[in-house]
């Protein structure tokens, strides 16, 4: 008999591509239409079966038509579409290694920087923040570095389809977010060509859908505490020990400390203040099928718990998408943001984002100098009051604006179904303004007293000036970028029967250009004032400096994607890019991919199988791609003309003539190296996605990636008169592997009650292959075979204790130049200029330390992610973190012993004549030779940096239904969150994410919101 029916979804929308075939013989079968509409020939009462990935099997009785069956989904995942290169593809027949994430896992986080909301939620990516500083940013590495040049090491941000940079990335606020994937492999990765080498992560911003509009507020207020902070032994402590091996302290002194600065920590509490931030967000989205619309703005203000540290954003994006004429859709999508952050200005901070000298000074400044006496700023010398550098000594105050436009067009051609044709444009301007404005501050000098001298009392002796600034100046910086992009896309998307085909051909043309202009004028003539009209009008005081960069790229893509039932899938791309960073003939490479993909669960023979019984969907996935990477310095703007002959007029100046006039410096800018090229990578890959049992989704990828042509300097000998550096190379090698696993599980207990866990680990590693090094190298130093951040140092073998240790040396041994004695840390003698021990310890005598040294190069990444709701409450958790990875401890001092009162924890429990069981050394003077056990990098003083971190808890609460109608609203959520709650770590001196000992804390984070949807 004729069958005729419909196939849907749980919602009523029909599903076309669905399978519907008689069960016992799968060859009598169809595919559901574009309606959902099947008809198929079947003996009266035989059974059904209807299939499709991403929903659970459904059966029917033939018979009376029309049958209307509705298919469940099995999760949600599998049906997703996947935002992609110049794309969108369905998860199901993907064929390449990618992660992605709704903004909904990310909208009630009060983040500053979207980089910061990544950690430990998608596998293949590497999330470390190396300071709390506000305003700054996570960094973000996809799988591992694949080069040892100074090149760019990071991945490629792209925007709506546009490639931007970090600056950009994290300048979107999550409330105009609409989802974030990660192309992880090359075969995702290549379509990107010369820019894919690092991974790329696509962002979507919001767009209007059709329907009544919605309206979502958002607020939140945070307050902060700062977290690990570095450990100091007490004061009393310390002090002792100061006087023990320094000298120059007396028990009177040392007990007036004890009485008037326990705890040593009287700078600290005079510049702390409970920070606090807020974050208010609003969005109208709606419209009809005509006309969609969406507008959103955000703004964040984030105060740091130090004088003058803080960071605010304003965020505005509207996205309009029109449908005026049949088949033509035009979009426009504006989006701007305004941040300042805002800083203490100090000279030895040297600019660094995190603020690492300064600050990290008031936990140890003298413990005998009060900050303030009778209200008045105390001279302790040297550089001066931090607590008045920080209030009164000027400012650093960085203003970003960025304002991107971008005008779409695509048009379906109606008389071939499946094509389309669509442009873009894009116009992107990034404006950078940095004042900064350094001071000297009023200081008073009050009598010291005490044995020594250290006692501050209250009688004033006199005023001055503070060391810091040595000049006093006020300056200004201001660097442009102006890009556009421009695409022009062919779209062919149809299915025929069981065969799906998919294909795009894409022009790319981006242009780039910068402008950087800086003024600084020194000195005040009259009074301090951060304004130019009140700086010296002596020219000799000014200083200017500017420059200009240009960059063009050019680029013709192509993909092809196919698909049998979807069952059998494949996908090859091709890129030709152009850039001007290199010589004209070396311009132009190829960038080529391909990929496969083997849906096993929708095997018949499968389906039948008790393995089939459990596992819902089986893919099997393996790809290979070739990537570049064309950015040769990304920190010398010069590099791009190193294909040629230069000639740079240098920063100083030359002083000419018997008056000394001065004049500038024409310098010629090294040999050029007309053959230079992109670095790049073949890549290869296998994964595994499955769901198993209906509520088990497991996913697996293993890598592996050759980069060559990298670009480095040649270690050749060559004769003095030639007068010449040779210039770089691209001839390096480096290999890179790595696997990554998802494995999530979602169910409900009850009709109240469910949960959903998710976990993600990534392991990548690499290793220099081809890298010159000089003759005779030791091994220690060879980096051929060795991991591109290993670390070396000195073997510490322990604390010389006993007279008899001291005897059992031989004759001679000596550790940086002395013989060790009682209290010494003794260092392994493992080597010499012969390569055997020579009974002197000294550089021939260090080892590899660690694979792996440093948080940003861990090779282990991972995350649990963990949602429970019950009735109108959500509870959601993120446990995040790294690890495999060492820390090389330092300090202020570089490990020296400072003295004062404030002595690192690292020299607590020192070996002494009274401590003889003391677990580290006998402590020295700074500089003596003898220190070298616990000032020179060993195994002493490396420590496992790995942890864990509760990154992130929320909970929440949705008012009941019955409320929200009587108050005409859709939803309304309440929550209380927190972040970076707590760490987990062996490592205790200092926090073992951040860059430092002195860089600026990671902040606890506890928030009150409220969301809300009209």
């Amino acid at each position: 008999m004729n069958v005729k029916g419909v196939v849907t979804d749980s919602t009523g929308a029909p599903l076309p591509g669905a399978t519907v075939s008689q069960e016992g013989n799968l060859k009598n079968g169809t595919i559901t239409g574009p309606e959902g509409r099947f008809e198929l020939n079947a003996p009266s009462g035989s059974r059904l079966k209807i299939t499709m990935t991403g929903f659970h099997t459904a059966f029917a009785m033939a018979g009376a038509s029309p049958i209307n069956i509705a298919l469940r989904q099995t999760t949600t995942e599998l049906t997703d579409v996947v935002v992609v290169g110049y794309g969108t593809q369905k998860r199901a027949k993907m064929t390449s290694a990618v992660s992605s994430m709704n903004a909904k896992d990310i909208q009630l986080i009060p983040a500053t920087n979207l980089s910061n909301v990544l950690a430990g939620r998608l596998s293949g990516t590497f999330i470390s923040s190396p300071t709390g500083t506000p305003g700054i940013g996570s960094n973000v590495k996809v799988r591992s570095r694949s080069s040892f040049s100074n090149s760019a090491v990071e991945p490629l941000y792209v925007i709506d389809g546009i490639v931007r940079d970090k600056t950009s990335f994290d300048a979107l606020d999550p409330n105009e977010v609409a989802d974030i994937t990660i192309l992880k492999d090359a075969s995702s990765a290549a379509i990107y060509g010369s820019r894919s080498s690092n991974g790329a992560i696509l962002v979507t911003t919001k767009t209007g859908k059709s329907g009544a509009a919605v309206i979502n507020f958002n607020a939140t207020y945070n307050t902060q505490r700062v977290g690990k902070l570095p450990e100091y032994m007490p004061v009393k402590d310390g002090l002792n020990l100061s006087k023990a091996v320094n000298g120059g302290l007396s028990d009177e002194e040392i007990n007036w400390v004890l009485k008037n600065n326990p705890n040593g920590d009287n700078y600290y509490k005079a510049a702390y203040t409970n920070p606090s931030s807020q974050r208010y967000a609003l969005s109208v989205s709606g419209g009809s099928e005509k006309l969609r619309g969406y507008i959103g703005g955000s703004y964040i203000k984030e105060d740091g718990f130090l004088p003058q540290v803080s960071y605010k954003k304003y965020n505005l994006r509207g996205n309009v998408q029109a449908n005026l004429v049949k088949n033509l859709t035009l979009g426009l999508n504006m989006g701007t943001s305004y941040g300042t952050r805002s800083r203490f200005n100090f000279t030895y901070d040297y600019g660094s984002d995190d603020l690492n000298n300064l600050w990290g000074k008031l936990l140890y400044w003298d413990v005998f100098a009060s900050p303030y006496i009778d209200g008045k700023p105390n001279n302790p010398g040297w550089l001066g009051n931090p607590i008045e550098m920080m209030k009164n000594g000027g400012y650093w105050r960085n203003s970003n604006q960025q304002i991107d436009a971008l005008v779409t067009a695509e048009y379906k051609i109606p008389f071939v179904e499946g094509l389309s044709i669509k442009g873009t444009y894009s116009k992107n301007f990034d404006n950078s303004y940095i004042k900064t404005f350094a001071k000297k501050q009023q200081l008073y000098n009050f009598k010291k007293t005490g044995p020594n001298g250290l006692i501050y009392t209250d009688t004033l002796v006199g005023t001055t000036l503070s060391g810091d600034p040595g000049t006093q100046y006020l300056g200004n910086e201001y660097n442009k970028s102006n890009t556009y992009q421009l695409n022009a896309q062919i779209n062919y998307d149809r299915t025929f029967g069981k065969h799906t085909i998919g294909a795009l051909a894409v022009y790319e043309q981006y242009e780039g250009y910068t402008n950087y202009f800086s003024l600084y004028r020194y000195n005040f003539p009259l009074i301090a004032t951060d304004q130019f009209l009140y700086t010296s009008a002596n020219n000799a005081d000014w200083s200017t400096n500017g420059n200009e960069g240009q960059i063009g790229r050019l680029s013709y893509i192509g993909r092809i994607n196919y698909d049998y039932d979807a069952k059998y899938l494949f996908s090859a791309s091709v890129r030709r890019d152009g850039s001007t960073n290199f010589a004209p003939d070396k311009r132009w490479g190829w960038f080529p991919s391909v990929s496969g993909g083997w849906v096993i669960s929708r095997e018949g023979f499968f389906q039948s199988s008790k393995l089939g019984q459990v596992v819902d969907f089986l893919k099997l996935r393996a790809s290979y791609a070739t990537t570049g990477n064309d950015i040769l310095d990304k920190d010398d703007p010069n590099s791009r003309w190193r294909w040629m002959e230069q000639y740079i007029i240098q920063g100083g100046t030359y002083y000419m003539g018997a008056s000394g006039t001065p004049a500038p410096r024409l310098a010629y800018g090294g040999l050029p190296n007309s053959n230079l090229t992109w670095e790049k990578s073949n890549s290869a890959g296998i994964g595994v996605d499955a769901t198993l049992f209906k509520n088990v989704r497991f996913s697996f990828d293993y890598w592996k990636r050759k980069s060559y042509d990298i670009l480095g300097s040649r270690i050749l000998a060559i004769p003095n008169e030639f007068g010449a550096s040779l210039p770089p190379e691209n001839y390096g090698k480096v290999s890179s592997n790595g696997i990554e696993i998802e494995l999530g599980y979602n169910n409900n207990i009850g009709k109240n009650f469910s949960y959903n866990v998710k976990g993600v680990f990534t392991y990548a590693t690499n290793k220099a292959i081809k890298k010159d090094v000089a003759a005779n190298t030791q091994d220690y130093a060879n980096p051929i075979g060795k991991t591109l951040a290993y670390g070396r140092g000195y073997q510490a073998l322990g604390v010389i204790r006993t007279q008899d240790d001291l005897n059992k040396l031989p004759a001679g041994y000596t550790i940086n130049g002395v013989a060790p004695a009682l209290g010494d840390m003794l260092l392994a003698d493992l080597s010499g200029p012969d390569g055997k021990p020579d009974n002197k310890v000294d550089s021939y005598d260090q080892m590899v330390l660690g694979n792996y040294f440093g948080a940003d190069n861990a090779p282990i990444a991972y995350g649990l992610n963990i949602s429970l709701s019950y009735k109108g409450f959500t509870v959601e958790a993120l446990f995040s973190g790294l690890t495999g990875y060492k820390i090389s401890y330092n300090d202020a001092w570089g490990r020296n012993f400072g003295g004062g009162g404030k002595v690192p924890q690292y020299h607590a429990d020192s070996w002494s004549t009274e401590n003889p069981n003391g677990t580290t050394p006998k402590m020295y003077p700074w500089g003596d030779p003898h220190s070298a056990g616990y000032t020179w990098t060993s195994t002493f003083n490396v420590y496992n940096g790995g942890f864990l971190r509760m990154k992130y808890l929320n909970i929440n609460y949705k008012l009941p239904d019955i409320v929200l109608n009587k108050l005409a609203i859709k939803d309304t959520r309440i929550f209380l969150a927190g972040s970076n709650l707590f760490n987990i770590t062996k490592f205790k001196l200092y926090d073992p994410e951040v860059s430092q000992f002195m860089s600026y804390p990671t902040m606890r984070t506890f928030t009150a919101g409220i969301d809300i949807k009209l």
